[in-house]
């Protein structure tokens, strides 16, 4: 019996899987070009590719934007000669490029209206097989945000280190100032001859102008400018921050996750004094994160009303803060970081700007579910819509004595207090510390309370005194001589409490006593 042939398939039975393949390769590798093509498009880093001679012919959007042209179709027709600001850039590129890859050259780019924008450059050579250079490929990425916010916090610090020079400065001046001033003033009341008075008022007005100097240098160096204050959105000043410095968090493996309260109230401060809030708040949580771990973390921004408040918190999962440091983090110049790596100044500069806009600041510890640890910065600022903190303080009558008390380690401070306050009826007593003026307050009754701000910064001492029997009732006047003395005030001021900087005025030292 005849064996059959082996079986063997034919050609078309062959073909099939091979075509069949093919296709399926093909579709593959378009769905892998077009994956590649949307990220590209989607990167927020601009992506580019050129002829070696400078035309580009291929650029992604985010290259379109940051040079500021319309579409990438009026990109294309440039060079990339044309981007640099610089002529001698490109030559040194070019130079570059012939010795290998360049990654990451910080330089400037031009954009379309002529403008400059800064920029970090990464680019390298493609060749053909034979050796030959096909094209360019690079990316471009957009620093100039980054590069602003750097010198804005450099400046930040080299303002606050003068103004804490100032500070020191206006303390030693301001309190010999108010004596003088405010004895020129009471003399100045009293029938005196012609030839006295001129002096008197000579003494007066150059006293007020050297009062009126120091003020202004600490207003230059720290920009307390009134006329700055608006109505601000603290969703738009946080969204800001937040967007400008969320590409840079990420790049260190942090993740910053935002939760704005849409019906957050409007406040009244100074927007650029707010966003150095939340740079300096974001800045700090990224260093705790980057110091205590190298597996990244996140930092969570939220903002929530809090009746007449409305509040900003910034958390992040870095080591948290010691507690034997707590109170220590706000002092000028105080740091945990090595040398060279802060100045110390940050959140004090934080605290300076929430102070001056009438809010508070405050840090609590954040454990995490892993043993782990952060920190949670709150801070509450008075919104438009609530009522003003020192709202209907003073709404004694001024016609009748007043028994006031003088707290004020200074002579010649309480001197000239217990002075103005004679010649207006009122009976003054002074005392150097807040024990002597305790045991006053426990056995006589005050109708109000001068204390020197270096009294003021709480503390049990300050808190018995507040509450001994002759101090229910009594308005408080903190007296301060420049702005670092008032940086440790416990914020908000308690009810019926309000500050006067020296050197006083005497009308206004009169209208917060007796109106």
């Amino acid at each position: 019996m005849a064996t059959s042939p082996p079986f063997e398939p034919r050609l078309y039975d062959r073909a099939i899987p091979i075509a069949s393949d093919r296709e399926a390769l093909t579709h593959a590798l378009e769905q892998s070009e077009e994956r590649f093509q949307l990220l590209v498009r989607r990167v927020n880093i601009g992506v580019f590719r050129a002829l070696v001679d400078g035309p580009f012919i291929e650029v992604n959007p985010a290259l379109v934007r940051t040079l500021g042209y319309a579409c990438e179709n009026e990109l294309l027709a440039r060079t990339i000669n044309d981007a640099f600001a610089d002529p001698l850039d490109a030559e040194r590129i070019q130079r570059r490029l012939e010795r290998g890859a360049v990654d990451r050259v910080s330089m400037r780019w031009k954009r379309k209206d002529g403008s400059s924008v800064s920029i970090r450059l990464s680019i390298r050579q493609v060749r053909q097989e034979d050796g030959q250079v096909a094209f360019l490929d690079g990316s471009v990425d957009d620093v100039t945000d980054r590069l602003r916010q750097q010198e804005l916090l450099r400046r930040t610090e080299r303002m606050a280190c003068l103004g804490a020079t100032l500070a020191g400065v206006a303390h030693e001046l301001n309190n010999p100032l108010a004596a003088i001033l405010g004895f020129a003033q009471l003399l100045l009341k009293k029938d005196i001859d012609a030839e006295s008075r001129l002096g008197l008022e000579t003494i007066d007005h150059e006293a007020a102008r050297a009062g009126r100097i120091v003020r202004d240098l600490l207003t230059l160096v720290r920009k307390r400018d009134a006329e700055r204050r608006v109505r601000v959105s603290l969703n738009d000043v946080v969204a800001y921050i937040v967007g400008t410095r969320r590409y840079a968090l990420e790049t260190h493996g942090i993740a910053c996750i935002a939760t704005l309260d849409p019906h957050l109230p409007t406040i009244v401060g100074d927007r650029t004094q707010l966003e150095q809030v939340v740079l300096n708040l974001l800045n700090n949580a990224e260093q705790a994160i980057r110091a205590a771990r190298d597996d990244g973390g996140s930092v969570r921004v939220r903002t929530r009303s809090d009746g007449p408040m409305a509040v900003l918190e910034i958390e992040d999962d870095g080591a948290g803060i010691p507690a034997e440091a707590r109170d220590r983090i706000w002092d000028p110049f105080w740091t945990t970081k090595g040398v060279g790596s802060g100045t110390g100044l940050g959140l004090t500069v934080v605290r300076d700007i929430v102070a001056g806009h009438g809010g508070e600041i405050r840090v609590e510890d954040l454990p995490g579910p892993d043993g782990s640890s952060g920190a949670r910065f709150v801070v509450r600022l008075p919104a438009l819509s609530g009522e003003p903190l020192d709202g209907d303080v003073f709404h004694d009558s001024a016609c009748r004595a007043l028994d006031v008390l003088v707290v004020d380690p200074d002579a010649q401070s309480s001197s000239f207090l217990a002075a103005f306050l004679g010649s207006r009826g009122h009976a003054a007593l002074a005392a150097p510390d807040l024990d002597y003026a305790t045991r006053l307050a426990t056995h006589l009754t005050f109708d109000a309370v001068l204390c020197d701000a270096s009294m003021a910064f709480g503390g049990a001492a300050l808190d018995a005194f507040r509450a001994a029997s002759g101090c229910v009732g009594a308005r408080f006047i903190i007296t301060a001589g420049d702005a670092a003395s008032t940086a440790k005030l416990r914020l908000p001021l308690p009810p019926a409490t309000a500050l006067v900087m020296r050197p006083y005025d005497l009308e206004e030292l009169r209208v917060l006593l007796e109106d």
